[in-house]
């Protein structure tokens, strides 16, 4: 039953992607209508500043993987002076 369903279902988006791409409604497409309706109603600018804001993003994000792949830091000693020689002062007792 799950198989029969899901064959429908895509046989329903199928046809729902074929008729937006091939049917005529008024001369036009129904993907043609969507985007003379986009283009009037979607200001261009601000998408054009979303657009330049995530390009910008991206690239900030690139420069900042490749400066760390480039130089790797050494790890951070977290271990104080007082700590490391008490740590040795038990590896010495051991012996």
């Amino acid at each position: 039953m799950g198989v029969l369903k899901f064959l429908v279902w895509t046989a329903c988006a199928v046809g729902l992607g074929v008729f937006l791409a091939r049917g005529n409604v008024d001369g036009r497409s129904p993907l043609e209508h969507i985007e003379r309706t986009w283009k009037r109603t979607v200001n261009p600018s601000a998408m054009d500043k979303v657009k330049s804001g995530v390009e910008d993003a991206l690239d900030d994000a690139r420069q900042a993987v490749s400066q760390k792949s480039a130089n790797p830091a050494q790890p951070r000693e977290r271990i104080t002076a007082e700590d490391r020689a008490a740590i040795n002062n038990i590896i010495a007792k051991k012996k």
